[in-house]
C-alpha cells in the first residue's frame, strides 16, 4: 500500500506505461484493488537459428584456452545473476512478477546443480582418475566442464 501511494505521489507515469485502477474492496485480508495493465512489449536478446542439418556447429572463440563469451551472453549471465539475487528467495517487498519469482528459483536450482557437478568433477580431478571427471562432466550435460577436464589431464 505505501508503495502505491508513493508512485501515486510521483504523478502521473506516460500514457503508454500506466496503469488503469478499476476497483478497490475491503476483504477480511485488507485491501485487494484491481488494475488493468496495458498491454506491453518485452524485448530480449535474440535466439539464434540452430545450424542446417548436416553442417557442423560453430565453436566457440577461442583464447588461450578459456572461452571467450560474447557481449550478449555476459548480459544475459548479468540479468540471470540480478533475477536470481532479486527475485528467487525475495520477500513481498521485492518487486518481481510471479513468472520473474518462478524463472528465477528455475535458474538457481540450475546454478546450484552447475556447482555440485563442477564440484563432484573437480574432486576426482584431485584424486587424478581423469577419465571418470570426463565422463561426470558428459554425464551432466556440461560439454566445455568436460573438455576443461580433459585439457587439464594432457601432460
Amino acid at each position: 500500500m505505501f508503495l502505491l501511494l508513493l508512485a501515486l505521489a510521483q504523478g502521473p507515469a506516460p500514457q503508454e506505461a500506466q496503469a488503469a485502477l478499476k476497483a478497490c474492496e475491503m476483504t477480511a485480508g485488507g485491501w485487494v484493488c484491481h488494475y488493468q495493465i496495458p498491454a506491453m512489449t518485452i524485448v530480449r536478446p535474440l535466439e539464434i537459428d540452430p545450424p542446417p542439418e548436416g553442417s557442423a556447429p560453430a565453436l566457440p572463440m577461442v583464447r588461450n584456452s578459456p572461452v571467450v563469451a560474447d557481449p550478449v551472453d555476459k548480459a544475459e549471465a548479468a540479468r540471470r545473476a540480478r533475477l536470481i539475487a532479486n527475485c528467487a528467495d525475495g520477500s513481498w517487498l521485492s518487486l518481481c512478477l510471479p513468472g520473474d519469482r518462478r524463472e528465477a528459483k528455475v535458474l538457481r536450482e540450475a546454478a546450484l546443480a552447475a556447482t555440485a557437478l563442477r564440484t563432484r568433477v573437480t574432486g576426482l580431478l584431485s584424486e587424478e582418475k581423469c577419465d571418470e571427471a570426463v565422463k561426470a562432466a558428459l554425464a551432466g550435460g556440461d560439454m566445455a566442464l568436460a573438455r576443461e577436464a580433459r585439457d587439464f589431464c594432457k601432460p
